[in-house]
């Protein structure tokens, strides 16, 4: 487990109850944890948890110019999903008719947001609209597809794992916690940070 759990680590996996129970819970183990971090240490890592802990990531000790490039992808590849992850938490909150956005842990059947907007133009409306995310273009566009979709492409970045494949049941994972902390960070800064003076509070709140 610990040679798992490394490498997924470094591939830039959240490690969360919901998506990688073993490994979250083999975190978890106070002696575990110690032996996860004194290895990334020697390979210029720290071992990060999300706001709520309730995900594991692992993080740079220090930014330098072996690692600057690294950090700007990542960066780039958090713009391209933040409006989105946006669009869809708020989406979701009119599908589910809730006042409170999703939260790691909670649940996402596709049959029934499927009927929700089937019967709700603006939902449908709503839906077509992600096409304009590059990542969401399709030559589909019924609603079925659409919603398949975007919630193809939120399970292929991390946010949603699929729990149950023939009901084709999902499950918001832990990287969602992470998204909300990011997105405080943003807010407080009043943008999203990419210059140079910036990367060391990039790096303590994010990475």
């Amino acid at each position: 487990m610990f040679e798992y759990v490394i490498k997924q680590l470094l591939q830039g996996v959240f490690i969360c109850e919901v998506s990688h129970d073993e490994a979250f819970h083999y975190l978890k183990n106070p002696d575990k944890l110690q032996a996860v971090e004194a290895f990334l240490a020697q390979i210029g890592y720290r071992l990060a948890t999300t706001q709520n802990q309730l995900a594991f990531y692992a993080a740079y000790q220090q930014i330098d110019s072996t690692n600057q490039g690294d950090i700007k992808r990542i960066f780039q590849q958090f713009r391209l999903e933040l409006h989105p992850v946006l669009e869809w938490l708020d989406m979701m909150m009119s599908c589910l008719h809730q006042d409170s956005a999703l939260a790691p842990g909670d649940t996402l059947s596709f049959s029934s947001l499927l009927q929700v907007i089937e019967q709700n133009q603006a939902l449908a409306d709503r839906l077509l609209s992600f096409t304009k995310f590059k990542d969401f273009a399709g030559n589909d566009d019924s609603i079925k597809a659409r919603l398949e979709k975007l919630l193809g492409t939120l399970h292929k970045w991390g946010y949603l794992k699929q729990a149950n494949r023939d009901l084709l049941i999902y499950q918001v994972t832990g990287k969602l916690d992470y998204f909300y902390q990011a997105l405080q960070f943003i807010q407080e800064h009043e943008q999203i940070p990419i210059d140079q003076a910036e990367e060391d509070s990039i790096q303590e709140h994010l990475f």
